[in-house]
């Protein structure tokens, strides 16, 4: 057997911290993911297709005995500007980086045991319902936000798992009892209502409607924005265990840029400002109508005309959403 104190240094030295091992789970409890779908997940009808593979992630990798699990931090301040990024997009590809360092260790695995290793890294690229699998392992709670929160490192991390089929001793982590308590925070501070009874409304929240939403974002909604064009840390921010939270584990998961950069960003630049980041997952429509949505909600009358005449039918559409011709103001504190 492959003692945990072996994977454990060879993850460290990837700087990846927080580790457990636990055997395959059996089918989990499908109650949160079929309450979403009936919730209405937009775009994101997907997720109905791959409800098999969530709820028996044994299916998914079948020769696979093992899972190892990890939590890596990344950046926990925020951005510089008014126009505001979630924080795991700060820097590059987190998908990339943390995929990479997990094969890694699996590589290592084989040099040090002089054995071949079937393996399969993932990191949010395959349907696995990741915060279930972090939470059994130990890694954490799922917390009112429907994210996973750690007591000593709160929930700005990356899940990342790797499935091997090595007779890997297991070893859970130290967490995984709730302990929000009466603390109600992220659902008092959510700017859309979004989080409800212990789950997130897809379509109600800024970071489906940034980033996977593929068409105009209500007025009702665009008008509670904050200046979020890319996700939203609402929910993270006021959390109170996030105190907790360290620094980024790589550097690469850091990075700042400033309003009028991002409001700079042409066609023809697009693809090379955000080459290698998460924010490449957005077409240049999708980023020119959330930027706008962005300047609305702030009530930047200057940005809102900078972007409102964009040759493109998302954005034109957006603002008639928007009602910006309307005689008494385009922006929320001109309405």
């Amino acid at each position: 057997m492959i003692p945990f104190a072996t994977i454990a240094s060879l993850a460290g030295e990837q700087g990846l911290t927080a580790l457990a091992c636990i055997p395959m789970p059996g089918r989990l409890d499908g109650t949160g993911l079929d309450l979403m779908l009936a919730d209405g997940v937009g775009d994101l009808d997907w997720l109905a297709e791959h409800r098999d593979f969530r709820l028996d992630p044994g299916r998914f990798q079948g020769w696979a005995t093992r899972l190892v699990c990890t939590a890596m931090p990344y950046q926990p301040e925020a951005g510089d500007g008014d126009l505001r990024r979630g924080r795991y997009a700060a820097g590059k590809d987190y998908h990339l980086i943390l995929r990479k360092k997990l094969a890694m260790v699996a590589r290592r695995l084989e040099e040090v045991t002089g054995q071949p290793q079937r393996q399969r890294a993932c990191a949010d690229s395959a349907p696995l319902n990741e915060r279930t699998l972090a939470r059994l392992a130990g890694l954490g709670w799922i917390g009112r936000n429907a994210l996973l929160i750690s007591p000593d490192a709160g929930s700005y991390r990356l899940l990342g798992f790797l499935f091997l089929a090595a007779d890997l001793e297991l070893r859970s982590g130290p967490h995984g009892a709730d302990r929000c308590g009466r603390c109600t925070r992220c659902v008092d501070a959510c700017p859309t209502a979004a989080l409800v009874d212990g789950r997130v409304l897809t379509t109600r929240c800024i970071s489906y409607l940034t980033i996977e939403h593929q068409g105009v974002i209500p007025r009702e909604l665009a008008v509670r924005f904050q200046g979020w064009w890319f996700g939203c840390d609402v929910c993270q921010e006021v959390c109170p265990w996030n105190r907790f939270a360290g620094p980024a584990a790589d550097p690469r998961l850091t990075g700042r840029e400033s309003d009028e950069a991002l409001l700079a960003v042409t066609a023809d630049s697009f693809d090379l400002v955000f080459a290698g980041r998460a924010v490449r997952r957005l077409s240049w429509a999708q980023y020119r109508r959330n930027l706008l949505v962005a300047g609305f909600s702030l009530g930047r009358r200057d940005w809102v005309e900078r972007i409102r005449h964009d040759d493109l039918p998302l954005v034109r559409a957006q603002a008639a959403e928007l009602a910006l011709d309307r005689p008494d103001g385009p922006c929320p504190p001109c309405a």
